[in-house]
């Protein structure tokens, strides 16, 4: 088995999300059955398995540095980066327009 990095594992999980919602609405319109509104339960899988990693990679790392820390130390900048928060921004917004695409993805082609 392959480990990624969690930036990498993250970043494949979010693009995963955006391919189950392209292809449901491909499956959607080619067929004419509610494959819209079924892949976005897994649009919102992938965006959840995304913040999970993502929220783990930076906990993980706080933790790390906060332990090479001495007592004489300052605390450092522990802030994350601009892209970990644009990240984490676009696995929220997956998540939410999953859940809209599962409950009412249905509707759009009544």
């Amino acid at each position: 088995m392959i480990f990624f990095s969690a930036k990498k594992r993250a970043t494949t999980f979010l693009l995963l999300a955006v391919l189950m919602g392209i292809i449901g609405l491909i499956l959607e319109i080619t067929l004419h059955q509610p494959w819209f509104a079924r892949f976005g339960s897994l649009v919102v899988l992938f965006g959840l398995i995304s913040e999970y990693i993502l929220i783990h990679a930076e906990l993980s790392r706080l933790y790390k540095n906060l332990d090479n820390l001495k007592s004489t130390d300052d605390i450092p900048d522990l802030s994350p980066s601009k892209w970990h928060h644009k990240k984490v921004w676009f696995a929220h917004f997956t998540v939410i327009v999953g859940t809209i695409i599962w409950g009412f993805g249905d509707l759009l082609f009544v």
